[in-house]
């Protein structure tokens, strides 16, 4: 990926609308490691205030097996099937409001494929990879989505917007 402190000042206005945020449990070990230390030690100011806006934000940690979460306002939701996540995630989305699912790559698939989703913001990097996990794999089914907002950033990436048709 190829950030800036534009794309991290435009996490930072969307992660204001946000009232909860959910991760799978692979992803989310990474990212608890990485976030708490960037609120006090990054040197971009725009880093270090969406560090904190994702610190003191609750997060939810999908998992298929029981985890230890160490992150600030973090817990885990254990899911054993898609019937479980799809039960887990629409009981958050009653409780808690706007949900953000920021990864892992397992836990879009589910959202994509059961259409638990209200918007799509997506970050097209300036890099071909050739390889790698899709985030629209095979099998995924077809939704139609509609472009709401588009932008691209000084850096060459450009953000898409879609919402549900």
């Amino acid at each position: 990926m190829t950030l800036s402190d534009e794309i991290l000042e435009d996490h930072l206005a969307y992660y204001r609308t946000v009232d909860a945020v959910v991760f799978g449990g692979r992803t989310s070990d990474g990212l608890a490691q990485y976030w708490p230390e960037a609120e006090v030690s990054s040197a971009s100011r725009a880093e270090r205030a969406l560090a904190k806006r994702l610190n003191d934000l609750p997060k939810f940690i999908f998992t298929r097996s029981e985890l230890g979460v160490a992150w600030r306002n973090a817990t885990a939701v254990t899911v054993a099937d898609d019937e479980s996540f799809v039960r887990e995630m629409n009981r958050l989305k009653r409780a808690r409001g706007n949900i953000s699912v920021e990864g892992g790559l397992g836990t879009w698939h589910r959202c994509i494929r059961h259409g638990l989703f209200d918007t799509l913001w997506l970050l097209v990097h300036p890099v071909i990879a050739g390889e790698g996990d899709r985030l629209f794999p095979p099998g995924i089914g077809r939704q139609a989505l509609r472009l709401v907002g588009a932008r691209t950033y000084r850096n060459g990436v450009v953000g898409l917007r879609y919402r549900k048709a």
